[in-house]
């Protein structure tokens, strides 16, 4: 009957943290342009995808990382209280339209190993997000809409 009980302790407070992880998520909408194994290849191009649609290039200081896929600077890390190399998703801070290149890795429901420049990211639901792919789209055919579950809580 111990045994039982705990086990029954144990798979509610698994319940509980998954729950809870849940509810700090929120379904982000990304604007994607391109995918490619290549990240010299896809910084070249969102390079020239900021040019054309005249959104700022918003690398965040990220550079390509063996472990990572990509990574902020030993400096930021330390800065940040982070073990380096660490790699943080788009969509944790507020939305916006922006030219940046990101790795899937760590994006849920992404295929994984790409590195993808987004141009646009919204709350789901959030009409700009539409507006972007639209705009996008005059330029880029093959641009779509892309969801994913961002942890909203700690990261420390």
């Amino acid at each position: 009957m111990k045994k039982i009980s705990i086990l029954l302790f144990l798979l509610f407070a698994i319940y509980q943290l998954n729950a809870q992880e849940d509810s700090q998520t929120v379904k982000i909408g990304f604007v994607i342009v391109s995918a490619s194994k290549n990240y010299d290849a896809t910084k070249k191009l969102a390079e020239k995808v900021s040019k054309k649609l005249g959104y700022k290039l918003d690398l965040r200081g990220l550079t390509q990382n063996e472990t990572t896929g990509l990574t902020f600077s030993r400096k930021e890390c330390e800065e940040n209280n982070f073990e380096y190399p660490a790699y943080i998703v788009r969509g944790r801070d507020f939305g916006g339209n922006y030219v940046s290149v990101e790795y899937t890795n760590y994006y849920k429901g992404f295929t994984p190993g790409y590195y993808i420049i987004i141009v646009s990211s919204y709350e789901k639901g959030n009409k700009k997000l539409t507006q972007a792919l639209k705009k996008t789209k005059k330029y880029y055919k093959n641009a779509y809409i892309k969801y994913s579950d961002i942890y909203m809580g700690c990261i420390h």
